[in-house]
Protein backbone atom coordinates (compact mmCIF):
# COMPACT_ATOMS: atom_id res chain seq x y z
CA UNK A 1 0.00 0.00 0.00
CA UNK A 2 2.59 2.35 0.92
CA UNK A 3 5.41 1.25 -1.83
CA UNK A 4 1.93 1.46 -4.26
CA UNK A 5 1.30 4.86 -3.27
CA UNK A 6 4.90 5.97 -3.45
CA UNK A 7 5.35 4.39 -6.77
CA UNK A 8 2.41 6.42 -8.10
CA UNK A 9 3.80 9.40 -7.06
CA UNK A 10 7.43 8.50 -8.90
CA UNK A 11 5.69 7.36 -12.03
CA UNK A 12 4.77 11.38 -12.33
CA UNK A 13 7.92 12.88 -10.81
CA UNK A 14 10.55 10.63 -11.34
CA UNK A 15 12.99 13.89 -12.22
CA UNK A 16 11.63 15.72 -9.34
CA UNK A 17 13.93 15.62 -6.03
CA UNK A 18 12.71 13.76 -3.65
CA UNK A 19 15.09 13.67 -0.40
CA UNK A 20 18.10 16.44 0.30
CA UNK A 21 20.15 16.15 3.55
CA UNK A 22 21.54 19.56 3.69
CA UNK A 23 25.14 19.85 2.98
CA UNK A 24 25.24 16.58 1.77
CA UNK A 25 23.16 13.73 -0.54
CA UNK A 26 20.14 14.50 -3.01
CA UNK A 27 18.05 12.32 -4.75
CA UNK A 28 15.32 12.32 -7.41
CA UNK A 29 12.18 10.72 -7.14
CA UNK A 30 13.42 8.29 -9.63
CA UNK A 31 16.68 7.51 -7.90
CA UNK A 32 14.99 6.98 -4.81
CA UNK A 33 12.75 4.43 -6.16
CA UNK A 34 15.97 2.34 -7.40
CA UNK A 35 17.40 2.48 -3.85
CA UNK A 36 13.88 0.97 -2.62
CA UNK A 37 13.85 -1.64 -5.11
CA UNK A 38 17.71 -2.98 -4.35
CA UNK A 39 16.67 -2.62 -0.57
CA UNK A 40 13.43 -5.02 -1.64
CA UNK A 41 15.09 -6.94 -3.33
CA UNK A 42 18.08 -7.87 -1.07
CA UNK A 43 14.75 -8.32 1.90
CA UNK A 44 13.46 -10.16 -0.37
CA UNK A 45 16.05 -12.72 -1.25
CA UNK A 46 17.14 -13.48 2.51
CA UNK A 47 13.12 -14.75 2.89
CA UNK A 48 12.27 -11.59 4.74
CA UNK A 49 8.54 -11.14 4.20
CA UNK A 50 4.78 -10.88 6.10
CA UNK A 51 4.88 -11.14 9.64
CA UNK A 52 8.87 -11.07 10.26
CA UNK A 53 10.11 -8.52 12.53
CA UNK A 54 13.05 -6.15 11.19
CA UNK A 55 14.53 -3.57 13.58
CA UNK A 56 16.37 -0.34 12.65
CA UNK A 57 19.24 0.92 14.06
CA UNK A 58 19.85 3.70 12.10
CA UNK A 59 21.06 7.50 11.52
CA UNK A 60 18.51 9.62 9.76
CA UNK A 61 19.80 9.50 6.02
CA UNK A 62 18.51 8.31 2.39
CA UNK A 63 18.69 4.92 2.73
CA UNK A 64 17.28 4.62 6.05
CA UNK A 65 14.56 6.34 3.84
CA UNK A 66 14.50 3.83 1.14
CA UNK A 67 14.35 1.07 3.16
CA UNK A 68 11.31 2.43 5.68
CA UNK A 69 9.29 1.82 1.92
CA UNK A 70 11.29 -1.40 1.11
CA UNK A 71 9.65 -3.00 4.54
CA UNK A 72 6.24 -1.91 3.61
CA UNK A 73 6.61 -3.64 0.39
CA UNK A 74 8.09 -6.56 1.68
CA UNK A 75 5.22 -6.98 4.60
CA UNK A 76 7.61 -7.15 6.95
CA UNK A 77 7.09 -5.77 10.68
CA UNK A 78 9.54 -2.68 10.94
CA UNK A 79 10.55 -2.01 14.97
CA UNK A 80 12.65 1.52 14.79
CA UNK A 81 15.07 1.83 17.47
CA UNK A 82 16.43 5.01 18.70
CA UNK A 83 20.21 5.64 18.11
CA UNK A 84 20.17 7.02 21.74
CA UNK A 85 18.42 4.20 23.32
CA UNK A 86 20.49 2.48 26.20
CA UNK A 87 22.18 -0.76 25.66
CA UNK A 88 19.46 -2.39 28.35
CA UNK A 89 16.89 -0.75 26.35
CA UNK A 90 18.06 -2.17 23.26
CA UNK A 91 18.10 -5.71 24.98
CA UNK A 92 14.25 -5.13 25.90
CA UNK A 93 13.01 -4.31 22.59
CA UNK A 94 14.81 -7.17 21.12
CA UNK A 95 13.67 -9.37 23.42
CA UNK A 96 10.15 -7.80 23.39
CA UNK A 97 9.90 -8.21 19.39
CA UNK A 98 12.19 -10.86 18.42
CA UNK A 99 13.20 -9.30 15.27
CA UNK A 100 14.83 -12.07 12.51
CA UNK A 101 17.00 -8.94 11.14
CA UNK A 102 18.69 -5.73 12.45
CA UNK A 103 19.68 -3.20 10.12
CA UNK A 104 21.95 -0.67 12.00
CA UNK A 105 24.65 1.79 11.16
CA UNK A 106 27.18 -0.62 13.11
CA UNK A 107 26.70 -3.72 14.81
CA UNK A 108 24.45 -3.67 17.67
CA UNK A 109 26.51 -5.83 20.47
CA UNK A 110 24.96 -8.84 22.24
CA UNK A 111 22.44 -8.98 19.99
CA UNK A 112 21.96 -13.01 18.48
CA UNK A 113 20.41 -12.13 15.37
CA UNK A 114 21.54 -11.71 11.90
CA UNK A 115 22.63 -7.94 11.57
CA UNK A 116 23.43 -5.82 8.58
CA UNK A 117 24.21 -2.30 7.23
CA UNK A 118 22.14 -0.40 5.31
CA UNK A 119 25.65 -0.08 2.59
CA UNK A 120 24.72 -3.75 2.24
CA UNK A 121 21.45 -3.43 0.99
CA UNK A 122 21.82 -1.13 -1.41
CA UNK A 123 24.05 -3.27 -3.41
CA UNK A 124 21.52 -5.88 -3.74
CA UNK A 125 19.72 -6.71 -6.85
CA UNK A 126 17.40 -4.58 -8.04
CA UNK A 127 13.34 -5.60 -8.80
CA UNK A 128 12.64 -2.75 -11.04
CA UNK A 129 8.75 -2.91 -10.62
CA UNK A 130 8.71 -6.28 -8.15
CA UNK A 131 4.59 -6.51 -6.79
CA UNK A 132 4.61 -5.48 -3.36
CA UNK A 133 3.40 -7.43 -0.32
CA UNK A 134 -0.36 -7.31 -0.81
CA UNK A 135 -1.99 -8.65 2.21
CA UNK A 136 -1.70 -6.40 5.35
CA UNK A 137 -3.77 -7.74 7.85
CA UNK A 138 -0.99 -7.35 10.20
CA UNK A 139 0.87 -5.06 11.80
CA UNK A 140 3.36 -2.94 9.94
CA UNK A 141 5.31 -1.18 12.83
CA UNK A 142 5.84 -1.50 16.37
CA UNK A 143 6.65 2.72 17.54
CA UNK A 144 7.81 3.37 20.69
CA UNK A 145 5.80 5.72 22.96
CA UNK A 146 8.28 9.00 23.55
CA UNK A 147 8.04 7.36 27.59
CA UNK A 148 8.28 11.50 28.74
CA UNK A 149 5.80 10.32 31.72
CA UNK A 150 6.73 7.04 32.36
CA UNK A 151 7.94 3.35 30.48
CA UNK A 152 7.41 3.53 26.87
CA UNK A 153 5.38 1.06 25.22
CA UNK A 154 5.34 -0.30 21.50
CA UNK A 155 2.17 0.73 19.32
CA UNK A 156 1.17 -1.32 16.96
CA UNK A 157 0.12 0.07 13.66
CA UNK A 158 -1.27 -1.29 10.30
CA UNK A 159 -0.68 -0.36 7.02
CA UNK A 160 -3.60 0.42 5.68
CA UNK A 161 -4.78 2.61 8.91
CA UNK A 162 -1.46 4.48 8.40
CA UNK A 163 -2.01 5.15 4.65
CA UNK A 164 -5.41 6.57 5.01
CA UNK A 165 -4.84 8.08 8.33
CA UNK A 166 -1.35 10.09 6.25
CA UNK A 167 -3.77 11.20 2.94
CA UNK A 168 -6.42 12.60 5.46
CA UNK A 169 -3.48 14.34 7.07
CA UNK A 170 -1.61 15.69 3.32
CA UNK A 171 -5.50 16.50 2.33
CA UNK A 172 -5.70 18.60 5.90
CA UNK A 173 -3.05 20.63 5.59
CA UNK A 174 -2.83 20.95 2.08
CA UNK A 175 0.49 19.68 1.18
CA UNK A 176 1.21 19.07 -2.44
CA UNK A 177 4.32 18.64 -4.56
CA UNK A 178 5.45 22.35 -4.44
CA UNK A 179 6.12 22.25 -0.73
CA UNK A 180 9.51 21.22 1.29
CA UNK A 181 8.57 19.24 4.67
CA UNK A 182 11.63 20.25 6.87
CA UNK A 183 12.97 17.32 9.02
CA UNK A 184 14.88 18.06 12.32
CA UNK A 185 13.28 14.84 14.15
CA UNK A 186 14.49 11.30 14.13
CA UNK A 187 12.88 8.80 11.61
CA UNK A 188 12.12 6.19 14.61
CA UNK A 189 9.49 8.70 15.89
CA UNK A 190 6.40 9.40 14.33
CA UNK A 191 6.82 13.41 14.20
CA UNK A 192 9.62 12.30 11.67
CA UNK A 193 7.89 9.62 9.36
CA UNK A 194 4.46 10.26 9.76
CA UNK A 195 4.36 14.60 10.04
CA UNK A 196 7.59 15.02 7.62
CA UNK A 197 8.87 11.70 5.88
CA UNK A 198 5.24 10.18 4.56
CA UNK A 199 3.30 13.42 3.90
CA UNK A 200 6.72 14.65 1.68
CA UNK A 201 7.12 11.68 -0.36
CA UNK A 202 3.30 10.75 -1.14
CA UNK A 203 2.01 13.99 -2.21
CA UNK A 204 5.47 14.27 -4.75
CA UNK A 205 7.50 16.78 -2.31
CA UNK A 206 11.09 17.99 -1.48
CA UNK A 207 11.55 16.19 2.15
CA UNK A 208 14.50 17.71 3.82
CA UNK A 209 16.65 15.73 6.45
CA UNK A 210 18.39 17.69 8.73
CA UNK A 211 20.58 16.50 11.51
CA UNK A 212 18.56 16.16 14.60
CA UNK A 213 21.71 17.35 16.62
CA UNK A 214 22.28 19.90 14.87
CA UNK A 215 22.86 23.56 16.76
CA UNK A 216 19.71 25.86 16.11
CA UNK A 217 21.27 28.53 14.71
CA UNK A 218 22.62 25.72 11.64
CA UNK A 219 18.94 24.56 11.84
CA UNK A 220 18.05 28.27 11.12
CA UNK A 221 20.53 28.36 8.11
CA UNK A 222 18.97 24.99 6.93
CA UNK A 223 15.67 26.31 6.78
CA UNK A 224 16.36 29.46 5.15
CA UNK A 225 18.68 27.75 2.49
CA UNK A 226 16.61 25.17 1.66
CA UNK A 227 13.24 27.62 1.48
CA UNK A 228 11.18 25.34 3.63
CA UNK A 229 7.54 25.55 3.53
CA UNK A 230 6.21 23.27 6.18
CA UNK A 231 8.50 22.14 9.70
CA UNK A 232 6.73 20.78 12.44
CA UNK A 233 8.77 21.00 16.04
CA UNK A 234 8.52 20.83 19.51
CA UNK A 235 7.63 24.01 21.89
CA UNK A 236 11.29 23.64 22.92
CA UNK A 237 12.36 23.38 19.55
CA UNK A 238 10.84 26.57 18.71
CA UNK A 239 12.02 28.12 22.23
CA UNK A 240 15.71 27.29 21.06
CA UNK A 241 15.49 28.50 17.36
CA UNK A 242 14.26 32.08 18.69
CA UNK A 243 16.86 32.22 21.17
CA UNK A 244 19.38 31.50 18.34
CA UNK A 245 17.30 34.77 16.26
CA UNK A 246 18.12 37.19 18.64
CA UNK A 247 21.68 37.41 17.75
CA UNK A 248 20.67 37.44 13.85
CA UNK A 249 18.47 38.43 11.16
CA UNK A 250 16.47 35.24 9.82
CA UNK A 251 14.63 34.95 6.69
CA UNK A 252 11.63 32.86 7.28
CA UNK A 253 8.99 34.11 4.63
CA UNK A 254 8.54 30.76 2.81
CA UNK A 255 7.80 29.14 6.13
CA UNK A 256 3.64 28.51 5.35
CA UNK A 257 3.05 26.09 7.70
CA UNK A 258 5.27 26.15 11.12
CA UNK A 259 3.34 23.35 12.96
CA UNK A 260 4.06 22.23 16.73
CA UNK A 261 2.64 19.81 19.01
CA UNK A 262 4.69 16.94 21.29
CA UNK A 263 4.19 18.93 24.73
CA UNK A 264 2.11 21.67 26.10
CA UNK A 265 2.75 24.74 23.78
CA UNK A 266 2.37 28.10 26.08
CA UNK A 267 1.51 31.42 24.24
CA UNK A 268 4.61 32.87 24.98
CA UNK A 269 6.82 30.47 23.17
CA UNK A 270 4.07 31.37 19.97
CA UNK A 271 4.27 35.29 20.48
CA UNK A 272 8.02 34.95 20.85
CA UNK A 273 7.98 32.71 17.60
CA UNK A 274 5.87 35.62 15.98
CA UNK A 275 8.18 38.34 17.05
CA UNK A 276 11.86 37.33 16.47
CA UNK A 277 11.34 34.63 13.87
CA UNK A 278 8.41 36.01 11.84
CA UNK A 279 6.56 32.75 11.78
CA UNK A 280 3.10 31.92 12.59
CA UNK A 281 2.99 28.55 14.97
CA UNK A 282 0.02 26.46 14.05
CA UNK A 283 -1.17 24.46 16.55
CA UNK A 284 -1.65 20.44 16.57
CA UNK A 285 -2.24 17.91 19.27
CA UNK A 286 -2.11 13.89 18.65
CA UNK A 287 -0.27 10.90 20.40
CA UNK A 288 1.85 7.90 18.84
CA UNK A 289 -1.31 5.78 19.88
CA UNK A 290 -3.52 7.49 17.51
CA UNK A 291 -2.27 9.88 15.57
CA UNK A 292 -3.02 13.79 14.78
CA UNK A 293 -6.08 14.28 16.97
CA UNK A 294 -6.61 18.50 16.88
CA UNK A 295 -5.13 20.93 15.02
CA UNK A 296 -5.55 24.88 14.05
CA UNK A 297 -4.27 25.75 10.62
CA UNK A 298 -5.50 29.39 10.65
CA UNK A 299 -2.83 31.58 9.69
CA UNK A 300 -2.83 34.25 12.57
CA UNK A 301 -1.08 34.42 16.14
CA UNK A 302 -2.28 31.57 18.14
CA UNK A 303 -0.85 32.82 21.62
CA UNK A 304 -4.16 32.58 23.19
CA UNK A 305 -6.25 29.66 20.18
CA UNK A 306 -7.16 26.50 20.75
CA UNK A 307 -7.71 23.80 18.21
CA UNK A 308 -10.68 21.77 16.77
CA UNK A 309 -10.88 17.86 15.72
CA UNK A 310 -8.83 17.25 12.37
CA UNK A 311 -10.01 15.82 9.82
CA UNK A 312 -11.87 12.07 10.36
CA UNK A 313 -11.57 12.50 13.77
CA UNK A 314 -14.48 12.44 16.62
CA UNK A 315 -14.22 14.53 19.83
CA UNK A 316 -15.42 14.69 23.41
CA UNK A 317 -14.56 15.24 26.73
CA UNK A 318 -14.88 13.18 29.92
CA UNK A 319 -15.18 15.34 33.17
CA UNK A 320 -13.39 15.60 35.62
CA UNK A 321 -15.83 17.21 38.48
CA UNK A 322 -19.19 18.20 38.33
CA UNK A 323 -17.89 21.84 39.23
CA UNK A 324 -15.61 22.07 36.35
CA UNK A 325 -17.89 21.00 33.15
CA UNK A 326 -15.98 22.60 30.36
CA UNK A 327 -12.62 20.79 31.81
CA UNK A 328 -12.16 16.67 30.81
CA UNK A 329 -10.29 13.92 29.70
CA UNK A 330 -10.15 14.08 25.78
CA UNK A 331 -11.83 11.20 24.25
CA UNK A 332 -11.16 10.64 20.85
CA UNK A 333 -12.17 7.97 18.22
CA UNK A 334 -11.44 7.26 14.02
CA UNK A 335 -11.61 4.69 11.81
CA UNK A 336 -8.48 4.50 10.93
CA UNK A 337 -5.87 4.08 14.27
CA UNK A 338 -3.36 1.88 15.90
CA UNK A 339 -4.42 -1.16 16.97
CA UNK A 340 -3.31 -0.87 20.60
CA UNK A 341 0.40 -1.74 22.68
CA UNK A 342 2.25 -4.72 20.79
CA UNK A 343 1.67 -7.71 23.81
CA UNK A 344 -0.20 -5.91 26.52
CA UNK A 345 -3.81 -6.35 26.36
CA UNK A 346 -4.54 -4.72 29.78
CA UNK A 347 -2.92 -1.49 28.70
CA UNK A 348 -4.79 -1.81 24.93
CA UNK A 349 -8.29 -1.94 26.66
CA UNK A 350 -7.84 -0.31 29.24
CA UNK A 351 -6.87 3.22 27.11
CA UNK A 352 -9.26 1.90 23.86
CA UNK A 353 -12.27 1.47 25.10
CA UNK A 354 -15.90 0.76 23.37
CA UNK A 355 -14.42 2.65 20.29
CA UNK A 356 -12.64 5.90 21.80
CA UNK A 357 -9.17 6.49 22.59
CA UNK A 358 -8.39 7.61 26.64
CA UNK A 359 -5.54 10.33 25.78
CA UNK A 360 -5.07 10.49 29.18
CA UNK A 361 -4.73 14.46 28.18
CA UNK A 362 -7.12 17.22 29.98
CA UNK A 363 -8.89 19.78 27.88
CA UNK A 364 -11.10 22.70 28.33
CA UNK A 365 -13.72 23.64 25.67
CA UNK A 366 -15.01 26.95 25.50
CA UNK A 367 -15.51 26.64 21.09
CA UNK A 368 -12.23 25.35 20.84
CA UNK A 369 -10.35 22.80 23.02
CA UNK A 370 -7.37 23.81 24.67
CA UNK A 371 -5.02 21.08 25.58
CA UNK A 372 -4.12 21.99 29.76
CA UNK A 373 -2.10 19.19 30.65
CA UNK A 374 -2.16 15.01 31.52
CA UNK A 375 -4.92 13.78 34.12
CA UNK A 376 -1.78 13.31 36.24
CA UNK A 377 -0.60 16.53 36.07
CA UNK A 378 -3.99 18.15 38.27
CA UNK A 379 -2.34 20.43 40.87
CA UNK A 380 -4.73 21.75 43.57
CA UNK A 381 -4.91 24.93 43.04
CA UNK A 382 -7.11 27.55 44.65
CA UNK A 383 -9.05 29.12 42.14
CA UNK A 384 -9.95 26.08 40.72
CA UNK A 385 -8.30 23.49 38.30
CA UNK A 386 -4.16 23.73 37.73
CA UNK A 387 -2.28 21.71 35.64
CA UNK A 388 1.81 21.53 35.47
CA UNK A 389 2.09 22.90 32.20
CA UNK A 390 0.21 26.04 33.00
CA UNK A 391 2.31 26.24 35.95
CA UNK A 392 5.38 25.99 33.59
CA UNK A 393 4.43 28.72 31.64
CA UNK A 394 3.38 31.11 34.78
CA UNK A 395 7.04 30.56 36.06
CA UNK A 396 9.30 31.13 32.78
CA UNK A 397 7.03 34.16 31.89
CA UNK A 398 7.29 35.82 35.77
CA UNK A 399 10.89 34.44 36.91
CA UNK A 400 14.66 34.79 35.98
CA UNK A 401 14.70 31.54 34.51
CA UNK A 402 15.52 30.25 31.43
CA UNK A 403 13.16 26.67 32.41
CA UNK A 404 10.96 24.88 34.49
CA UNK A 405 9.43 21.39 35.10
CA UNK A 406 6.80 21.14 37.25
CA UNK A 407 6.00 17.60 38.32
CA UNK A 408 2.59 16.75 40.05
CA UNK A 409 3.09 14.47 43.10
CA UNK A 410 2.54 10.86 43.05
CA UNK A 411 0.08 9.08 45.40
CA UNK A 412 1.95 9.22 49.17
CA UNK A 413 4.87 12.07 47.60
CA UNK A 414 5.73 14.36 50.27
CA UNK A 415 1.98 15.16 51.80
CA UNK A 416 0.64 16.20 47.94
CA UNK A 417 3.52 18.90 47.15
CA UNK A 418 4.33 18.93 43.51
CA UNK A 419 8.33 19.49 42.68
CA UNK A 420 9.26 22.77 40.68
CA UNK A 421 12.82 21.89 38.81
CA UNK A 422 14.19 25.72 37.48
CA UNK A 423 17.03 26.29 35.58
CA UNK A 424 18.19 30.35 36.95
CA UNK A 425 19.26 32.64 34.36
CA UNK A 426 22.62 33.69 33.91
CA UNK A 427 23.82 36.17 37.29
CA UNK A 428 20.75 35.75 39.35
CA UNK A 429 21.16 34.44 42.43
CA UNK A 430 19.51 31.30 43.74
CA UNK A 431 17.72 33.61 46.35
CA UNK A 432 16.44 35.60 43.96
CA UNK A 433 15.21 33.22 41.93
CA UNK A 434 13.12 31.28 44.59
CA UNK A 435 11.56 34.37 46.05
CA UNK A 436 10.29 35.15 42.01
CA UNK A 437 9.02 30.96 42.70
CA UNK A 438 7.61 31.22 45.67
CA UNK A 439 5.41 34.14 44.35
CA UNK A 440 4.14 32.43 41.61
CA UNK A 441 3.04 29.19 43.42
CA UNK A 442 1.55 31.75 45.83
CA UNK A 443 -0.75 32.95 43.46
CA UNK A 444 -1.67 30.39 41.79
CA UNK A 445 -2.45 28.10 45.39
CA UNK A 446 0.34 25.38 44.39
CA UNK A 447 2.46 23.68 47.16
CA UNK A 448 5.26 22.96 45.81
CA UNK A 449 9.05 21.99 46.79
CA UNK A 450 11.42 23.99 44.84
CA UNK A 451 14.72 22.82 43.06
CA UNK A 452 17.46 24.75 40.77
CA UNK A 453 19.15 22.97 38.76
CA UNK A 454 22.14 23.42 36.39
CA UNK A 455 19.86 21.49 33.51
CA UNK A 456 16.69 19.75 33.44
CA UNK A 457 16.85 16.58 31.30
CA UNK A 458 15.12 15.81 28.47
CA UNK A 459 14.39 12.54 25.81
CA UNK A 460 15.57 12.47 22.69
CA UNK A 461 12.35 14.17 20.85
CA UNK A 462 12.81 17.03 23.11
CA UNK A 463 10.32 16.96 26.07
CA UNK A 464 10.97 16.95 29.27
CA UNK A 465 12.02 13.79 30.77
CA UNK A 466 9.96 13.63 33.83
CA UNK A 467 10.79 10.02 35.00
CA UNK A 468 14.74 11.15 35.00
CA UNK A 469 13.71 13.96 36.75
CA UNK A 470 12.07 11.94 39.76
CA UNK A 471 14.96 9.47 39.61
CA UNK A 472 17.47 12.09 39.90
CA UNK A 473 15.64 15.01 41.76
CA UNK A 474 19.46 15.62 44.02
CA UNK A 475 21.39 14.91 40.93
CA UNK A 476 23.42 18.45 39.45
CA UNK A 477 21.28 20.50 41.76
CA UNK A 478 22.21 23.57 42.83
CA UNK A 479 19.80 24.37 45.71
CA UNK A 480 17.37 22.38 47.34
Amino acid sequence: MLLTEFRSVVARRADALAVVVPDGDRVSYGELSLRVDRALGWLRARGIGEGQVVATWLDNGIDYVALVFALAGSGAIHVPISRSATPEHIAWLVEQTKPALVVGAEPLPDVVVEQVTTAELAGGSELIGVRPFAAYGGAFRLLETSGSTGKPRLVTWRQDDLLHDRRQWIAYTATTAADVLFNRHTLDVAHGCDVHLFPALLSGALLVLADPSAAPDQLLRWLEETGATVCSALPRHYELLTQAARSRSVDLSALRMPLCGGAYLSGQVVADAAEVLGIHIRRIYGSTEFGIVLGNMDDAVQDTRGMTPVTGVEIRLAPLDAAWPSIGEVLARSTHTSVGYFGDLGATSATFRDGWYHTGDVAEFDGEYRVLGRVADLLGGSAGPVFSPGVEAALTAACPITEAAVLAPLPGEAEGEALVVATPAAGVEDERVRAAIRAVLDDLGVRAEIVLAATIPHTAVGKVDKPALRKGRTSNVRQH
